[in-house]
């Protein structure tokens, strides 16, 4: 009785799995995407992609294009994504200080939310005029290839990081023992200098130095980062002039949101 009584619900889940992973891809791409392309990124049938999609396009969640060759991102989703960032008080009150160090510095300054194996990047500062990396609002970057995304590991609990680790070790492979190390060295500058480093983990041409921040009121997991091309920021500046700046940041903010970060 009580099995058959769970069957819809099964359902219904599996269908909202489906409909999320659908989502998920067409805010990944870089442009629109096709019923045909929706089916095999996410590994559904043509016609049980198309009929999400269009399911989703009722709920304003994606919008067909006009010429009906693919889908992109509807209003309701976007309006969401947005009532999520402005509800997240840290950004309010960071945005001026990470204005400060990148207008002082002509770097830029990184604001990301941890969110499983990936750094959610929702304040981006950068001065007028600097060299533009591709970090953009709204990206999202392997938690383990950035300076931020080294420095949130370093903040998680212990259960929370060895199932991140275990995630991580099953994708490298053979290669893991190094990756391993550049979290291992990470998490020995935090409790050292209060800030890690990450010399061309990302990209060969790109250093940076990453701080994470812990939300006393919710427990989430923040970083700060602050990066710039090679030949705009030398290693010992990294250490000598932009860590220190940006602990700095991670005190004032917390001040301003009547907390301390975490030792």
């Amino acid at each position: 009785m009580n099995a058959k009584a769970d069957r819809p619900d099964r359902s219904v889940a599996t269908s909202l799995r489906k409909a999320l992973a659908i989502l998920e891809e067409v805010a990944d791409a870089d442009g629109p995407l096709t019923g045909q392309q929706i089916a095999v990124q996410v590994g559904l049938s043509r016609s049980t992609a198309s009929r999400l999609a269009l399911d989703l396009c009722e709920l304003g969640y994606l919008a067909p294009l006009s010429n009906g060759q693919g889908f992109e991102l509807g209003t309701a989703a976007l309006r969401l994504g947005l009532r999520k960032f402005s509800s997240i008080d840290i950004r309010r009150v960071a945005a001026p200080f990470m204005r400060t160090i990148s207008d002082d510095t002509g770097l830029m300054v990184d604001l990301a939310l941890a969110h499983g194996d990936e750094m959610l990047y929702f304040e981006v500062s950068r001065k007028s005029g600097s060299v533009v990396l591709a970090t953009e609002l709204g990206s999202r970057m392997p938690i383990e290839k950035t300076a931020g995304g080294l420095a949130a590991i370093s903040a998680f609990m212990p259960l929370e990081r060895e199932q991140v680790l275990a995630r991580l070790k099953m994708k490298y492979g053979a290669d893991w023992p190094q990756v391993e190390a550049r979290i291992q060295r990470a998490m020995e500058e935090i409790a050292t200098y209060g800030f890690c480093t990450a010399i061309g983990t990302w990209r060969p041409d790109v250093s940076a130095v990453g701080l994470p921040f812990i939300d006393p009121r919710t427990g989430r997991t923040f970083s700060f980062s602050c990066s710039g091309i090679g030949y705009t920021i030398e290693e010992d500046r990294l250490r000598r002039e932009i860590g220190p700046r940006m602990v700095e940041l991670v005190h004032n903010v917390a001040s301003a949101m009547g907390t301390a970060p975490r030792p």
